[in-house]
């Protein structure tokens, strides 16, 4: 695997918006500032790589992305228009540093695709808009004032941290409150860097570079410090990026699964590369989601065997032989499975399995969408915490991985009328497939949980002509010899108990390995690809088509979510009891 491969390293991804007029006595301290934020960022990602996206602008822009390179950090650049027209609202000394930037190896530059007769307020606004898609995080190099400018810092800020939306977009009066308690949410935080201005404007002089989080229409939370919910995030973050490292350098994962090979369809090189990202993502989430489950389900299946041994065990000590030897057995399964457990819980392989899973599946929801053109219509993370699971421990840094493999351009892959031959094979691809395989799990389950409730059904019966036995015939069993030196009785009631053992074991095993639930997802997904197939079928109107597409999306999306916080709670306390 390459070092340009995307699937090496999932970054993480700080948009970076500021004043072109930064005041000269300031300089040094903003650099100093993004130079900290940087390394306290680097402190909780020493596995991760960190990239910065920046609009290239004269002024803070620049500064930025000159100190991210001394720094050894990358960057994309994203420019609001082609370098010739860019370059034109430079000064000729700030011209000079933006083309020795660009020339840099490590910055990838993308220019986006506007219309000729675009205003200039609409084509910031455009490279607002991807900024704000695709950062994780916003460093922001800002007066603090707020400004009516479309695509200016203050706009962009502000429509980052939820304060400003198109239908809500005057100019009012900001209010900063500092945090009395550490900020609960990681989402749409702002690093910010107050910094003054040529003309005089700057913050307040007691205000220090802070995170900024919107809980209002212009009330803005501060804090000082890194919130705790972001330092979990960015370290579970790393982890992702430490697991896909270290086993992939043990050979340790298997040969990862791929959407875009096999598809025989024409793609310009921009689709490709946003579409090769996509399935780079879902083939790294994938590996190690069944990397993580087939532990977590030999780990189950362990418990299930020493929780066997141990009734056993009881059982012929207490019914066949009161040898101290077996008392010794039971003692000794008894402290290995308790610190078995203790060594193994806290490597969270079941926890790990269901995030990658939810990762992974995202991903192909994803990759599918952006095929046929509607990517931009269905927005996994809003999803995401829509179904609360953002909100449960190791599953909050997805949104991350989703900002990742963002566009940069104004890339949206070719649908509609004119090529409906291409959305009917991206159907066929992503529909069909996915209901064939909900089909056969489903039929394979429905077979499967009978087989198991025939077994437990015929556990019972015998258990229950066992005690029967013993109640009419006990007396005489008493006395009557198994000729093994025991009692016919006590093996009777020993394999009763044995039994009732197995039956028990057996429970547990199918709860840990959530069985019905599975079923249970697999339906409901096959019920939702079943209804857009129907829905296909009788709708001959691209425009309807992309709906249908658009909302098996969210289906599809909310349907894993929703297995999975099943899953995380048989497991785990729910997030408020923690």
């Amino acid at each position: 695997m390459s070092d340009q491969d995307p699937r090496r390293n999932t970054p993480f991804i700080v948009g970076v918006s500021g004043h072109r007029d930064l005041s000269v006595d300031g300089l040094a301290g903003v650099q100093g500032a993004v130079a900290t934020f940087v390394a306290e960022l680097r402190h909780f990602l020493p596995h991760t790589e960190l990239r910065v996206v920046v609009g290239m602008a004269e002024g803070a822009d620049l500064l930025v992305a000159r100190t991210a390179l001394d720094l050894g950090i990358s960057v994309d650049a994203v420019l609001p228009m082609p370098l010739e027209r860019y370059a034109k609202d430079f000064a000729p000394d700030a011209l000079v540093v933006l083309r020795e930037v660009l020339r840099d190896p490590r910055v990838q530059l993308t220019e986006l695709v506007a219309e000729p007769s675009a205003s200039p307020a609409a084509i910031y606004a455009t490279l607002t808009a991807t900024l704000i898609r695709r950062s994780s995080l916003l460093l922001a190099v800002w007066d603090g004032q707020s400004s009516p400018l479309p695509g200016g810092t203050a706009d962009t800020v502000l429509r980052y941290v939820g304060a400003r939306t198109e239908e809500n977009k005057e100019e009012i009066a900001l209010e900063f409150v500092d945090s009395t308690l550490d900020m609960d949410s990681a989402d749409h935080l702002v690093f910010w860097i107050p910094a003054a201005r040529s003309d005089g404007r700057s913050p307040d002089s007691k205000v220090q570079p802070s995170f900024v989080l919107g809980i209002g229409d212009n009330l803005l939370q501060v804090q000082r410090s890194m919130p705790p919910q972001l330092q979990n995030q960015l370290h579970e973050l790393d982890n992702y990026n430490r697991d896909f490292a270290q086993l992939t350098a043990a050979a340790a994962l298997g040969t990862p699964d791929s959407l875009l090979e096999g598809l025989a369809l024409d793609i310009d090189a921009g689709e490709r590369a946003a579409l090769q990202a996509i399935d780079a993502a879902y083939g790294k989430a994938d590996t190690l989601a069944v990397y993580f489950q087939l532990r977590s389900n030999r780990l189950f299946g362990l418990f299930g065997v020493m929780t066997f041994t141990m009734g056993l065990a009881y059982l012929i000590y207490e019914k066949l032989t009161e040898s101290r030897l077996v008392l010794l057995a039971y003692l000794a399964i008894l402290l290995s499975s308790l610190g078995l457990y203790h060594l193994l819980q806290s490597r969270r392989w079941f926890a790990k399995h269901l995030t990658y899973r939810a990762l992974a599946e995202t991903m192909r929801v994803k990759f599918y969408l952006t095929l046929a053109g509607v990517g931009r219509r269905v927005d996994a993370a809003e999803v995401l915490a829509l179904s609360g699971i953002n909100r449960f421990r190791g599953f909050g840094w997805l949104g991350y991985a989703l900002k990742s493999v963002e566009p940069l351009g104004s890339f949206d892959a070719a649908a509609g009328p004119s090529n409906s031959a291409r959305s009917r094979r991206v159907e066929a691809a992503w529909i069909e497939t996915q209901h064939r395989y909900f089909a056969s799990r489903v039929a394979r389950l429905a077979e499967s949980s009978k087989r198991l409730k025939l077994l437990r059904n015929t556990l019972f019966v015998v258990i229950l002509l066992v005690i029967v036995t013993l109640f009419v015939f006990g007396e005489h069993m008493h006395h009557a010899d198994a000729r093994l030196g025991i009692p016919l009785q006590n093996l009777l009631t020993f394999c009763m108990g044995f039994l009732a053992v197995l039956l028990g074991v057996w429970e547990l095993h199918e709860n840990k390995m959530a069985t019905h639930e599975l079923l249970w997802q697999y339906r409901n997904q096959l019920s939702h690809f079943s209804r857009a197939q129907l829905q296909l079928s009788r709708t001959s109107s691209a425009t309807h088509r992309d709906d249908v597409l658009v909302e098996l999306g969210r289906d599809s999306l909310m349907e894993s979510y929703l297995w999975t916080i099943h899953r995380y709670h048989r497991e785990h306390e729910p997030p408020a009891a923690r």
